[in-house]
C-alpha cells in the first residue's frame, strides 16, 4: 500500500464521521447526507492538505529535504 491510500481512507472515516456528526443536530436525512458528502469530500480535502505539506517543506528546507522524505531507504529485510 503506498502513501495515498492510507490518506484516502482515513480521509473518507473523518470526513464521514464528521459530516454525520454535523448534520444529525437537523435530522436524519441531513446526517445521511453530512456522512455521503464527508466520505467524498474527505479524502479530496486531506490529498490537499498533504500536498500543502509538501509545498512548504519544498520551499523551507529545500528540493533534497523533500525528496528524502518522500524516498527515504528502508534497509533490506533479512530471510
Amino acid at each position: 500500500m503506498n502513501l495515498i491510500e492510507p490518506i484516502m481512507l482515513v480521509g473518507a472515516a473523518i470526513g464521514g464521521v464528521t459530516g454525520a456528526v454535523w448534520g444529525f443536530g437537523s435530522g436524519i436525512g441531513w446526517a445521511a447526507a453530512g456522512l455521503v458528502g464527508g466520505v467524498v469530500l474527505g479524502p479530496i480535502l486531506l490529498l490537499l492538505l498533504l500536498v500543502l505539506a509538501m509545498l512548504m517543506t519544498l520551499f523551507r528546507e529545500g528540493p533534497r529535504a523533500m525528496l528524502q522524505a518522500l524516498w527515504r531507504r528502508r534497509p533490506p529485510e533479512r530471510p
